[in-house]
This record gives structure tokens, sequence and C-alpha cells, in this order.
């Protein structure tokens, strides 16, 4: 009962179900998914939020007739967790900060399950905390179960990541798998090869993994969800769109999925179209990244009365969201201001965020913000550290390009554009402006 549902998984984003075969010409062996539909599960978001709200309510309903026992505080507190990551809501993070506090309160040191307490902790960014809680679980006098000891590793994987630390990173996600080769520690080890630059191999890594069992349509979709994300960090936005279009069919009215698939939109000239859909994620979902794409959209097309009416809109959400939990939101917050707002707010966001889990993509943001600020020597340090740690992507080359520039070393500003490009061809394209979520 107090381990992550399966929706847990979109969250960490998975990549490709496929099977491999030989590409007719190069003799290279080449990827081809079997995408086929699962039989079980729920087909689509509605239903999945549906079961979800129940199984809260059902939760919350064994509160009012034993208030005291925290075994049913904590069952509230995950199904509250599972439901901020399926909808993005901070009610519902709200919730579980209640009901997952209430545990400590009530259970004797040191039960009261730690590994839901430092899942809570890595929601809202909170390594230290995360770190603390999963030490008193190292030190359980009852010896836990292999998928419990699992998931623990892994979220040691995951602090290992961000603090920066790929390597160590690979080696807890490899201690997980022996534990317990549940897909989850895949997707994770697929994940780090992905912000490493190592896009074939995260999807060879899954191969096998989902080729070994079946998934929920809400997991598959996932898998094309992040496939599609890889294709558009390699600047193949025809092919992303046609993965987010497999997304929505395989699980269908994930708000998740409507803006990926609005941005593969607006990268391949169909602007009307996602603007349509934008509008809609605004209007009947509440999301700020929606807004934030419409103002950048009308931006470009010279409508500066649309553009700061969005752009108004996301940032009164963003203020909101990151003044209630800074590390968990300062990064959105952050690339909003950046944008559309104070420079200067934006670097003290981008600070809040990199000092919360100062791992690669943490530190672009700050790179970004620190030369908004005419300060691209520390962007370039910031830079630097990012690649150091093994965090590879186009807009990392292209970033340390703008900032060398900056600083005169056309030289060297002309091999990071190199590398930039080799990643990403189409990284200086027009199009590529408008990737607000994918840019690897």
């Amino acid at each position: 009962m107090l381990r992550w549902p399966v929706i847990a998984i979109v969250a960490i984003l998975s990549i490709a179900l496929l099977q491999w075969m030989t590409q007719p010409g190069n003799g290279i062996p080449a990827p081809v998914f079997a995408m086929e539909q699962p039989t079980f599960g729920p087909t689509s978001y509605a239903d999945l939020l549906r079961n979800s709200k129940n199984r809260l309510d059902q939760s919350q309903a064994r509160i009012v007739r034993a208030p005291n026992e925290w075994l049913r505080h904590a069952g509230a507190g995950a199904a509250a967790l599972s439901l901020f990551r399926l909808t993005g809501d901070i009610a519902y993070l709200d919730i579980a900060q209640t009901r997952i506090t209430a545990v400590r309160d009530l259970a004797p040191h040191p039960s009261g399950v730690p590994e839901l307490r430092a899942e809570l902790a890595l929601a809202r960014h909170d390594l230290a905390v995360a770190a603390r809680e999963l030490e008193i679980f190292a030190r359980s006098s009852v010896a836990p179960e292999k998928s419990a000891l699992s998931e623990a590793t892994a979220m040691r994987g995951d602090l290992a990541l961000y603090t920066g630390n790929h390597g160590k990173a690979e080696k807890l996600y490899r201690k997980a798998a022996q534990f317990d080769p549940h897909i989850s520690v895949t997707l994770r080890q697929a994940n780090l090869k992905r912000v490493s630059g190592q896009f074939d191999a995260a999807i060879a890594t899954l191969a096998g993994a989902t080729r070994a069992e079946r998934h929920s349509p809400v997991v598959l979709s996932g898998i094309a969800l992040q496939t599609g994300v890889i294709a558009s960090a390699r600047g193949d936005y025809a092919a992303a769109a046609d993965w987010y279009d497999q997304a929505e069919t395989l699980f269908s009215g994930h708000w998740l999925t409507a803006l990926y698939r609005a941005e593969a939109d607006l990268a391949n000239g169909r602007t009307n179209s996602a603007l349509t859909d934008l509008e809609r994620l605004a209007r009947d979902h509440g999301r700020p990244e929606a807004m934030d794409m419409l103002a950048l959209v009308w931006r470009v097309r010279g409508d500066n009365a649309r553009s700061r009416y969005w752009a108004m809109q996301a940032g009164a959400i963003w203020r909101e969201w990151s003044g209630k939990y800074p590390a968990a939101f300062a990064a959105h917050a952050a690339e909003h201001e950046l944008v559309f707002g104070d420079a200067g707010e934006a670097l003290r966001l981008a600070r809040i965020n990199a000092k919360a889990r100062p791992y690669g993509e943490a530190r672009l943001l700050l790179a970004r913000a620190l030369m908004a600020n005419d300060q691209a020597s520390a962007a370039l340090t910031e830079i630097t550290l990012a690649e150091q740690s093994g965090w590879r992507s186009a807009q990392l080359y292209a970033n340390k390009a703008q900032a060398l520039t900056i600083l005169g070393d056309s030289d060297a500003a002309e091999t990071a554009d190199e590398q930039a490009r080799a990643i990403n061809p189409k990284i200086n394209d027009p199009a590529t402006r408008l990737i607000w979520l994918a840019h690897g």
C-alpha cells in the first residue's frame, strides 16, 4: 500500500519498448518498437485519475475511523503523493505533507515508513531530509522486503544524480536492480544514460526490461513520451511528434502528453493547432507551462499584448508555487523570469534551485541566469561543472558557446557550437526557440 503506484513511473519518464532488427543497407542494429496495446489497467487519464481519487478518498475515510493509527495516515499520504505526480496539482502535495507528517508524529521511532518520507522529500527536492530518512530506513531492525530495499537503494541513486555524481548514481541503480529488477529501477538507469547524452544506450537499457514483462497503458505511454523527448533532443522534431501521438493513443487525455504534442506541433510549423491545444491546457488544467508557451509563441508572432497576458497568468502561478515550495518550483519560476520577467529574480530563483539539487540541469539554468545578469565568467564555471559531472546535451554546449563568445574566446566558442550541433543539428534553427520542454 505504501509504495508508489505505477503512475510514479510517469514523473521519472520512461523510454521505449523495442526489439532489435537489422537496418537494411548498413548492417547496424536499429530499434524497432513493438508497442502493443495492453489489455489491463486504465486506458485514459480520466480513468486513472478517478481510480486514484477513489484510493485517496478511501484512505482518508479510514483515518476518520481510526485517527491515531499512523499506518492509515501513511496510506493517505502515499495516495496523495501519487495524485500530485499524476496531476501536478500542489493541493495533493499539501495533503501528502500533512498525512506523512502525521505518520512521523504518531509512529514510534524509528518506524513510520521512512522510505515514504524520503519519497516526499525527493518530491519537494529536499535532498538532506531524503538522505536522513533513508539512513533511518537502513537502520531498521526488521529486514525489509527486497522490493523496499531496491526502491530505497534507487532513491540513494537519485540523491547521487541530483548532486551531480553520475558514477555513484550508476552504481546504486545497478545495486538496486540486483535487489529487485523492477521497471522503475531500469527507468532510472535509462534516464541517467539519457542525461549523459547516451541516447542509444538509454533505449537499449529499456529494451530488455520492457520485453521481459508487459506493462499498463500509462507506463507504455510514458515510454513513447520519453522516446519522443530523445528524438526532440536530437532535433528530429517530426519523429518526436509521432512518438507523442503514440503516447496519446496508448493512454489518452494526459495533460503532460498534450503539452509535448503542442510543443512538437510548434517545432513542426503547426502553430494554430498548437495554440488551440495550449489554450485548452491553460483553461482546463491551469498549467503554467502551457501559459508560458503561449506567451512565447505570441511574442514570436509579434502580439505583445497576448504575450504579456499569458506571461502574467503563468508568473502568478509560479510565484505562488515557488513561494510555498521553493526548492520544488524554483527552476520553473526561474525559467519564466528569464524569458518574461526580471533577470535578477531569475538569478535568485536559479540559485535556490542549484543549491537544492546541484546537478547538470540546475547548473545550466543557473548559467543562463548568470549570463542574463552579465556574469559570463561565473556562468562558464557552472557549465564546466555540469560537463565535468557527465551531463551532456546540445543545450549545454550551446550555452557554453554563448558564454565563450561573450568572453571573447571565439575559437573555443566555435568548438562548443560544433559539439552542440553534433547532438542536435537544429540547435540554432528558429524552430528550436519554441522548444520549452524537450530541449535535452
